[in-house]
């Protein structure tokens, strides 16, 4: 650690991160207990989403039956994209219409028992595949924000180049908590005593977010259309904050004994709530006026992907989420130092 420290250059605070995680190999962040599933490509979707559940993992791996090689991810989108495809298609049906799944029901529907590899394959059918994206565990951890970045992904398996064995997945967290641990040695960038409202970071216009009487089936469509893993739940006439339904909390269906997709949200998080007992992403806000130091301590406290900016009424302002601050800290002085240097 302090050897890579050494080397960076402090002549200008604002780039420090930047050039931390450049010189940071992707093993560094590796945390010192990891857990990784792995699923063979001939198992159903149903098992898979239960091995998920059951270890409390938001993604597995996917692995050839015959080679065992790496070929992909499964995660908890997939699942969700699983039930609304049955119950868009339940909808069509006009003796079905409006009733809720049951187990009996997804028993008998192929998709929820098709192997992996076939569900996969109607993804690439469909153009909604998205390609393998890993790195290796002597790139950079730079070259990681650039990946997660620009494939707008939260996940990505940090691979041994030797074995092809995949060492651990790096999250937009673990990096905020790499950059959390190296932080007291060294300089602060000036934008840290900053207000986040006068930064350019985050959301602050158009938001997303639904009231407590939305159907469930529209937030899930949000979730997946807008790539983003949580949408605040807000009082429809005053906008102030009261809970948030996360792409996780869709898999407390799995325990339910009928699969309902037309009730509305708060329903959803009550029957959650009962499924599940304690969450594991709970609504976290902070005023808009909160420095960037402040709101990166309450990342790092609360252990969330997202914070709601609010104001003294606790009424919805902006989302700032994980992506957004380590974007913020590690390529935007990039992209600000490579426009200079073309001028």
């Amino acid at each position: 650690m302090f050897k890579t420290v050494l080397r960076i250059g402090v002549q200008n605070s604002d780039i420090v991160y930047t050039h931390l995680l450049q010189l940071s190999q992707c093993y560094e962040a590796m945390a010192r207990n990891n857990k990784l599933i792995v699923f063979t490509n001939d198992i159903s979707v149903r098992k898979a989403f239960n091995g998920l559940i059951y270890n409390c993992m938001r993604t597995g791996l996917v692995a050839d039956s015959r080679t065992l090689e790496i070929t992909g991810v499964l995660s908890v989108t997939d699942f969700i994209m699983v039930l609304m495809m049955l119950w868009k298609y339940r909808e069509n049906l006009d003796e079905l219409k409006g009733t809720p799944l049951s187990h009996e029901d997804f028993r008998q529907m192929d998709i929820a028992y098709m192997p992996i590899s076939r569900w996969k394959g109607c993804l690439e059918m469909k153009g909604q595949l998205k390609p393998f994206i890993n790195i290796g565990l002597k790139e950079s951890i730079f070259r990681a924000v650039e990946l997660l970045t620009k494939h707008r992904i939260h996940r990505l398996p940090v691979m041994d180049e030797n074995t092809g064995d995949c060492a651990y997945i790096l999250t937009h967290r673990r990096i905020l908590h790499y950059l959390w641990k190296h932080c007291a040695l060294l300089p602060k960038p000036e934008c840290l005593s900053q207000r986040v409202v006068d930064l350019e970071m985050g959301t602050w216009k158009n938001l997303l977010y639904a009231d407590e009487k939305t159907p469930l089936i529209d937030c899930l469509d949000m979730l997946i259309d807008n790539h983003i893993s949580g949408i605040p739940i807000v009082e429809k006439h005053t906008l102030k904050v009261k809970e948030v339904y996360t792409r996780f909390d869709a898999a407390s269906a799995a325990f339910s004994d009928h699969i309902d997709l037309s009730v509305t949200v708060t329903r959803a998080i009550q029957e959650r709530d009962y499924q599940c007992g304690i969450r594991r992403d709970a609504v976290v806000t902070a005023h808009y006026t909160t420095t960037l130091w402040s709101l990166i301590e309450i990342f790092i406290d609360k252990n969330v992907h997202r914070i709601f900016m609010v104001d003294d009424k606790t009424i919805l302002k902006g989302i700032i989420s994980l992506s957004d601050v380590i974007e913020f800290l590690v390529l935007r002085p990039s992209r600000k130092t490579a426009n200079g240097n073309n001028k």
